[in-house]
């Protein structure tokens, strides 16, 4: 890879047009060359998409495939399965057929297994059912069992569908790999519901931990390594890897597909990284940042391909995604836009079942809510009571009992004390009020001002949440800071990220303003942060950083001006200022802006900045700023969140679109063409109801904090899902809501039924009783649900 080359003079913008035409011209070529597979089953009975995937939950939960486990003819060491042949759910990974052996005492390899009987082999009923129910995702799990079916070892992540499909022989003809249905229904051949499959079993073959990401390292190389990164970050100057150096390649990384169109979407890849990173070649700080706006980059061909075949229920709940798609997806993510990024994402990275649900939701209609409520997929869903008095505490609770697997992977629903509400709501609005907790000034987790706010816990009560216009970003950690304060922040983050990780898997919106810098993390992007970094962490310390940065770039001048003598060299250099303020009228010395406690180097409190040093002091206070004092805090925070997936899964976006993805959408405009597109009025009003016309003509002059207040009520959640109301699933129902007797509807308030987004409105007399009722109702009736 050529190296990256800096400059000192900033560029001229005006290539726009350039870039543009080349970039079309590439994308024309690759709509040409490329040859991606589209795996599409027209499913028998059905016509529209969301249909499509209520047939097929429907077919693969009322058929099961009929299997004969058998010890592999090679293998004497393990037990022989006796219990006859097994029903198992078509969906099932082939890692369930391992865990319902080993559960049974199949793994233990001995002498003289062929001898051994089993003990506890259950009736063909028992094993039937038991095995029907087994439905586990895909982890990292050591393996002790490998499976067959003739020589063909099965992958543990495969279904038993797709295996059976893909290796199973009828009549000497193989079935062929599932994305061949020319001649085969996408439901299989009828044999194969008919017929009794055979898989063989064996000791899994031994492996290393870690051999899918890299070697393992001795206890000593390991130490050396963390002591050595240590070494060079204390020491000197530390030196920031340019973010282009890993783009400036003529390969696609990790990618094994093969096509005609790789060279040009490698092109494409690095033009989007000039485009997105070239202010980082030159010596010149906060330029602006892209030349040409991200739409330009977006295939229009790909994105059609990918959105058909993620939107395939079958191949979504087969996990049968061509491996070009998920491979494309991480290698240049900007070929598709965010929607179809989030979708591959939801396919890809967790369970089955939550794909598919999250399918069902993405193609919401009134027929796919019907299907889903009658066939929905097998999504355990976890209760969990807690108090609204001291709710973060419990969160704590809550969360750290999501260690296994098994627990995390259900999907965690939360019940107040002494409340009868449940479902949706009341977990929605758990998350946002922990959310609110982690912002506590108390907690001494964040940079910025301190304000005085109403606890949502309790109305009459005020307290301190730490606010920033950059977003919320780490307290830097001193180095001789007191362990238990550290142990302290660290818990927090290591909650924090499971919070964060937790959230995301079951699509729930936090309402956390993080800042850019913080999203940048989460995607392993701290070694490349600049100074124009800082405007999205201390808006007060990047101008001051600005102006003594522009500084070092006159002095650089200076130095390298070969018309000056010495003498004139050494004027030109002690004319260098700051406001009129020479650097030593500033009396800087080497500690951390806004933390004086903290020194940068040994003896920082007595060494006084001064031409010489400045820029050896400006990189420090960036590293200790931006990576140094708060690389304890993501470290905790990544242990958290990796007990639920991986942080590498979120390498698909870009740090500007992590908001987007765990805090949903905070920036639509309700306007009242908007709302009747997405709104539904039902039980007593249409769009042509008064009531209605009101209420969107109400809703449409909301601020930022009426539309919250809103959407709290009517939610739970103060924030909308990525979409906005469009992706709303439910959609808002506003029903009539009927007057006791001879009462008046003015005389009643608004209510909801959170779960299903239900607004229960009165036909009011005019906009302005119902803009008081609206405002009154959302203001007091939150913090609580009860039947209304």
């Amino acid at each position: 890879a050529p190296s990256v080359t800096y400059m000192t003079e900033p560029p001229s913008t005006q290539n726009g047009p350039a870039l543009s035409f080349l970039v079309s011209k590439l994308m024309a070529c690759l709509h040409q060359l490329e040859q991606f597979q589209v795996k599409v089953h027209d499913l028998p009975g059905s016509s529209g998409g969301s249909s499509r995937g209520g047939n097929a939950l429907k077919f693969f939960t009322t058929h099961q495939l009929k299997c004969q486990l058998q010890r592999h003819p090679a293998c004497t060491t393990l037990k022989q399965w006796k219990g006859g042949p097994v029903k198992i759910d078509p969906l099932a990974l082939v890692q369930a057929i391992e865990k319902y052996l080993l559960v049974r005492g199949f793994g233990k390899t001995r002498e003289g297994a062929d001898e051994d009987l089993s003990d506890d082999d259950n009736s063909d009923e028992e094993m039937e059912e038991q095995m029907a129910s087994i439905m586990i995702s895909a982890t990292s799990m050591r393996h002790r069992l490998e499976f067959l079916i003739g020589d063909h070892v099965l992958p543990y992540n495969m279904t038993v569908y797709q295996a059976v499909k893909q290796y199973v022989c009828h009549g000497g003809t193989e079935v062929g790999d599932f994305s061949d249905g020319d001649t085969d229904t996408p439901f299989g051949n009828t044999s194969i519901w008919v017929q009794t499959h055979t898989i063989w079993y064996r000791p899994a073959v031994e492996q290393e931990e870690n051999t899918a990401t890299s070697p393992k390292k001795t206890k000593a190389e390991s130490k050396g390594s963390k002591s050595s990164k240590k070494k060079d970050q204390r020491s000197g100057s530390p030196v920031i890897q340019p973010v282009l150096q890993n783009f400036l390649t003529d390969k696609l990384p990790n990618v094994t597909v093969q096509d005609s169109s790789l060279e040009t979407v490698a092109l494409l890849r690095v033009l989007h990284a000039l485009n997105r990173h070239w202010s980082s070649m030159y010596d010149v700080s906060f330029l602006p940042s892209i030349v040409l706006p991200h739409s330009e980059f977006v295939s229009s061909k790909l994105t059609a391909k990918a959105s058909r075949q993620l939107q395939d229920p079958l191949i979504i709940m087969t996990g049968n995604l061509p491996s070009w798609l998920p491979e494309i997806g991480q290698a240049a993510p900007f070929l598709f836009p965010f929607d179809t990024r989030q979708m591959l994402f939801f396919a890809t990275t967790f369970d089955r079942d939550r794909a598919v649900l999250r399918l069902q939701q993405d193609q919401a209609g009134e027929s796919s809510t019907h299907d889903s409520e009658r066939v929905g997929p097998r999504l355990d869903r976890k209760r969990r009571e807690v108090s609204r008095k001291d709710v973060l505490k419990q969160a704590e609770k809550v969360m750290e009992d999501l260690g296994g697997t098994t627990s995390a992977r259900a999907m965690l629903e939360i019940h107040y004390e002494n409340e009868v509400g449940t479902g949706l709501g009341p977990t929605l609005e758990f998350y946002a009020l922990v959310s609110k907790e982690l912002q506590r000034t108390d907690l001494e987790l964040w940079r910025g001002d301190s304000i005085a706010a109403t606890s949502p816990a309790d109305p009459n009560m005020k307290v301190d949440y730490t606010q920033s216009p950059c977003g919320l970003f780490p307290l830097p950690l001193h180095r001789t800071a007191k362990a238990a304060h550290v142990n302290k922040v660290k818990i927090k983050f290591k909650f924090l990220g499971k919070f964060m990780a937790k959230a995301l898997m079951d699509s729930r919106m936090l309402d956390l303003p993080l800042s850019l810098i913080f999203y940048k993390w989460i995607l392993g992007q701290e070694n490349s942060l600049t100074s124009s970094d800082l405007f999205h962490v201390d808006r007060v310390l990047a101008r001051s950083f600005q102006q003594l940065e522009n500084i070092v770039h006159q002095k650089k001048r200076i130095c390298s001006d070969r018309s000056l003598t010495e003498e004139g060299r050494k004027q030109a250099l002690s004319n260098l200022n700051m406001d009129g303020c020479s650097l030593e009228d500033l009396d800087l010395y080497f500690v951390l802006p806004g933390a004086e406690n903290i020194e940068l180097c040994k003896g920082g409190r007595d060494t006084q900045v001064t031409v010489d040093n400045l820029e050896e002091y400006l990189q420090l206070v960036l590293q200790w700023s931006l990576v140094e004092g708060i690389s304890r805090q993501f470290d905790a925070f990544r242990e958290g969140f990796e007990t639920l997936f991986p942080l590498t899964t979120l390498q698909c976006f870009y740090p500007e679109e992590l908001e987007q993805l765990f805090c949903g959408n905070s920036a639509d405009v309700w306007d009242v063409r908007m709302l009747i597109d997405c709104c539904r009025p039902d039980h007593g009003y249409t769009h042509d109801s008064q009531a209605v016309k009101f209420l969107f003509e109400v809703l449409s002059n909301y601020t930022n904090s009426e539309q919250r207040d809103f959407l709290q009520f009517v939610t739970g959640s103060p924030r909308l899902p990525v979409g906005g109301f469009r992706s709303l699933n439910p959609p808002l129902t506003i029903v009539r809501k009927q007057p006791e007797g001879s009462d008046e509807p003015d005389s009643y308030l608004p209510s909801v039924m959170t779960c299903v987004n239900y607004l229960k409105l009165p036909d009011y007399s005019s906009i302005e009783i119902m803009r008081e009722r609206l405002r009154t109702a959302t203001r007091e009736g939150q913090l609580s649900f009860h039947l209304s």
